[in-house]
């Protein structure tokens, strides 16, 4: 799939930290979902405690949406600890960012997921989007801009001397 530059340049961000891997980016209309059509399976990835406390998406609302995988090694929880930082710090700093778990049913039919589904999503809400995503771009590129910082300021900490 071919993503915009901006969307690009945030999965090369992350994809950069050690242990991270699979990543890849949606973007939902929010408007019109309400809490009850969070029940069916094609909107299982939406943030559901979000929506639930507002019973659904506002108006104009989009999610521009990141997912990615860990390794199970310890380099990779030291990045998802990172990235926790990260995601809360824009968020404390007035950013509609979050960052959470995701993960399918111990069992489908006959086949277990369980320790196979977890993977993880950054939330980048946008409100008052129009036709034109150029202003959710701009905050997709700032954020990306913003972790491309961190990493070149923290990335001693991760163990990786030499992340760009």
């Amino acid at each position: 799939m071919e993503y915009p530059p901006e969307i690009e340049r945030m999965h090369q961000a992350l994809a950069q930290l050690p242990g991270v891997h699979s990543v890849c980016s949606g973007v939902d209309d929010l408007e019109g979902i309400r809490g009850d059509d969070l029940r069916t399976p094609d909107r299982a990835h939406l943030p559901h405690g979000a929506l639930r406390r507002t019973n659904g998406g506002l108006a104009n609302e989009a999610l521009i949406q990141f997912e990615f995988q860990l390794e199970p090694a310890p380099a990779a929880w030291r990045s998802l600890e990172f990235l926790a930082w990260f995601v809360r710090d824009r968020a404390r700093g007035g950013e509609s960012v979050q960052i959470r778990p995701f993960a399918l049913p111990p069992e489908h039919g006959e086949q277990t997921q369980l320790g196979q589904t977890l993977r993880w999503h950054i939330d980048l809400f946008c409100p008052d989007t129009g036709d034109d995503l150029t202003p959710e771009l701009a905050k997709v590129a700032d954020l990306a801009n913003g972790l491309e910082l961190a990493i070149r300021l923290y990335g001693s900490q991760l163990g990786q001397d030499k992340l760009q």
